[in-house]
């Protein structure tokens, strides 16, 4: 998966940390709150793994928020981002 700036890498090891080890299910639903809070209650998004690197330390899910079809902006994502890292999983 390409790099993107509608893409917010999460690294899978803080995602463990919180949720338990391949627990990932369990965060959807904070996940898919702090979409909608930012975009909207209709909005929805992707989740895609980068476990392309050798090292698991680097594996990251990317998650691909979308609101009536259309990515993020960039405000948006920054604002996710924050979030992201007031919960600690940035």
């Amino acid at each position: 998966m390409p790099a993107s700036s509608t893409l917010l890498p999460i690294p899978l090891r803080l995602l463990d940390d919180r949720y338990r080890p391949g627990n990932v299910d369990e965060a959807e639903d904070t996940l898919i709150g702090i979409v909608q809070a930012v975009m909207g209650e209709q909005a929805s998004c992707a989740f895609h793994f980068d476990t392309q690197h050798a090292n698991p330390w680097f594996h990251q899910l990317l998650l691909e928020p979308r609101a009536a079809g259309k990515a993020a902006t960039p405000e948006q994502v920054q604002a996710m981002a924050d979030r992201l890292v007031a919960l600690g999983l940035a």
